[in-house]
């Protein structure tokens, strides 16, 4: 098992209720966006939706909310923590899709304890005016993110990898 796997697991296994665990798991995908080195390069800012200074009234799950370095655009992000062996579906992320297609955002992200992603999404997002990108297991295993970094009950903030 991968450090990251563990603290999934810990999270899973020793949260208190659902909404404590998808909160830790949004603060571990904040840390991932701060750290990681492809992930830091595009993003220069990179806030929880409570933390966010545009923020006017509920996330609507909007999790995340990161700003492009290189355009100052801003990204809406969904932290999605689901079954590793369940496809997310098109319901899981309707409502963060509709919330994200406005103004301020330019892009969307979904980062996701899952690879698999239902068809219907996939169909669903070509159609997009704004484009969505993810971010899935796999490739948060095979990131430059030093999961050892990151406690199990607190995340702390991360510091920019440097190489």
């Amino acid at each position: 098992m991968t450090a990251l796997e563990g603290l999934l697991d810990d999270y899973t296994f020793r949260s208190v209720s659902d909404t404590d665990r998808d909160k830790k798991f949004e603060e571990l995908m904040k840390a991932f966006l701060r750290t990681d080195e492809e992930w830091a390069a595009t993003f220069d800012a990179v806030w929880s939706w409570d933390e966010w200074p545009g923020r006017q009234g509920p996330g609507d799950e909007i999790d995340l909310v990161a700003r492009e370095r290189s355009t100052a655009n801003l990204v809406a992000v969904r932290c999605a923590f689901y079954d590793p062996s369940q496809p997310l579906s098109k319901p899981d992320i309707a409502p963060f899709l509709s919330a994200s297609n406005r103004p301020p955002f330019t892009a969307r992200l979904v980062v996701a304890t899952t690879d698999a992603w239902d068809k219907d999404i996939d169909d669903a997002i070509q159609h997009e005016e704004k484009p969505v990108r993810r971010v899935g297991l796999t490739q948060m295993l095979g990131s430059s993110v030093d999961w050892t970094q990151f406690g199990s009950r607190t995340v702390a903030v991360a510091r920019r990898a440097r190489s």
